[in-house]
């Protein structure tokens, strides 16, 4: 087993990529789903960085396997964030019309409802005037 400078210099690879990546992506730490995925991508290139260690290919060789797959993964979950900012924002498009469709249906009615009452109460004052 490699000794602990070496894990702990892994450790802190992962950190740092954990931090580049949240900034790079423009995620907030305080968003559930962020941290979830900047979590996963973090775990992605600390396991990186441990296979580099212990893997019986040359480094050379390592690496470059690690940077395609990385890559590969980087660019599908790019796609997923992008994908997942479309849907929200398609999502709130479609709340804000709703609300202003029935904010109109209501104004209608209130309207309806005056007009109505304004009605009787010439008809009421025009009896007993």
């Amino acid at each position: 087993m490699r000794n602990k400078e070496e894990l702990k210099a892994a450790a802190d690879l992962a950190k740092k990529t954990k931090r580049k990546l949240a900034e790079s992506l423009g995620m907030d730490s305080g968003l559930g789903t962020g941290k979830m995925l900047v979590g996963i991508l973090a775990g992605m290139a600390a396991g990186a960085a441990l296979a580099l260690l212990f893997a019986p290919d040359s480094g050379r060789k390592s690496r470059k396997m690690i940077a395609r797959k990385g890559n590969g993964y980087l660019d599908e979950a790019g796609e997923k964030y992008v994908n997942l900012i479309e849907t929200l924002a398609s999502a709130f498009d479609n709340a804000k019309s709703s609300v202003f469709n029935t904010a109109d249906e209501v104004g209608a009615k209130a309207k309806d409802y005056r007009n109505s009452v304004a009605k009787t109460e010439e008809e009421t004052l025009g009896k007993y005037s």
